[in-house]
């Protein structure tokens, strides 16, 4: 983009020759009808300006996307002219900004939201979180356009508790491993044999089939030691492709036993997870999988963690499984993601 053009907010502010140049450059570069202009025209957020003549618009949406667990978000649109088409992540950032000031005073919609439809973008931008427009990737439609988000800050998801801690208060050092515990990478040690996994869990009823406990156990990860050297918590992790992202990922699952429950030992087994099996794919250990994905079946649970973006752990809400699960993912830095829908 070069100093001439500029991307300046536009909405609700346009006067009556500045809406006939939006309507004009609509119908002559987007072949837009009069009808289908002027609904843009009703929903233009920013423009793109060259000197003072329109080359692109910048619109919004409201759509409710059934992909991502039928969440409300405001849809960004955009036409641009052949020659400012580089215009385009700055026209996605200044609309961005503009709706998340209205998002504090009237928070209707959780997000700003994009069908990419473009191969060339698509395939010329394949990581999981662009760095420009900081829009994370979330699937593909069934007509092939594929989706990627960012929600607005401290955007709810679900319904909350009174007690749900605001966004900006949750860090990680406010969930410290009590010293009564220890944490232990199962199959990396021999303070904890995977014998004594299985008896936790049936002393927990955790795992009511003896098979699927001696499968199970095979993923283990991170074990949650107390002071006598009982288990207190079991992690696992396993490789599963997921259908939404069309793409392998590591599936976690955390069970805490009922005496340690009002322990930080979820929050201390998720961090430690994350940041082992990321420190294992940037470092070229393990590549086979791109980020973390799990699923929050417990309703109270999801009620207290009910923001989009769920901090300090970094893991984002995607949809919803046919169980009213959250289903929620974090991408390790690098990531890339499929390029086609199929």
């Amino acid at each position: 983009m070069d100093e001439s053009t500029k991307v300046v907010p536009g909405r609700g502010g346009l006067d009556d020759e500045r809406s006939e140049e939006v309507l004009e450059f609509l119908g002559r570069t987007g072949g837009l009808n009069e009808e289908t202009a002027r609904q843009w025209l009703s929903e233009i957020v920013c423009l793109t300006l060259a000197g003072e003549s329109i080359v692109g618009v910048g619109t919004a949406h409201p759509a409710s996307v059934a992909l991502i667990g039928g969440r409300p978000f405001w849809r960004f649109r955009s036409l641009l002219a052949p020659a400012v088409q580089d215009c385009w992540d700055e026209m996605f950032s200044c609309t961005f900004d503009v709706l998340a000031d209205e998002f504090t005073s009237d928070p209707a919609y959780v997000g700003l939201c994009a069908l990419i439809e473009d191969t060339a973008q698509i395939e010329g931008n394949p990581e999981a979180v662009w760095p420009e427009t900081k829009l994370m990737f979330a699937g593909y439609l069934e007509d092939g356009r594929q989706v990627r988000l960012r929600y607005f800050w401290g955007a709810e998801i679900a319904p909350g508790l009174p007690n749900s801690p605001p966004i900006e208060e949750t860090r990680t050092h406010d969930y410290p491993l009590e010293d009564r515990y220890r944490i232990v990478p199962l199959h990396e040690t021999e303070e904890i044999a995977a014998d004594e996994v299985i008896r936790f869990w049936e002393r927990e009823g955790a795992m009511p089939e003896p098979d699927e406990a001696l499968r199970r156990v095979e993923e283990v990860g991170l074990v949650a030691v107390d002071r006598d050297g009982s288990v207190a918590a079991v992690s696992t992790l396993y490789l599963a492709r997921n259908a939404q992202l069309r793409m392998d990922l590591w599936h976690y699952r955390t069970f805490v036993g009922e005496a340690h429950r009002r322990s930080n030992l979820a929050a201390q087994l998720i961090f430690r997870n994350r940041d082992r099996q990321e420190e294992r794919f940037v470092s070229g250990a393990d590549g086979r999988a791109g980020g973390m994905l799990f699923e929050l079946e417990h309703e109270g649970m999801k009620a207290y963690f009910n923001k989009a973006l769920w901090l300090p752990a970094d893991f984002t809400f995607i949809t919803e499984n046919e169980f009213g699960d959250h289903v929620r993912v974090h991408f390790f830095p690098g990531a890339t993601v499929p390029t086609s829908a199929h």
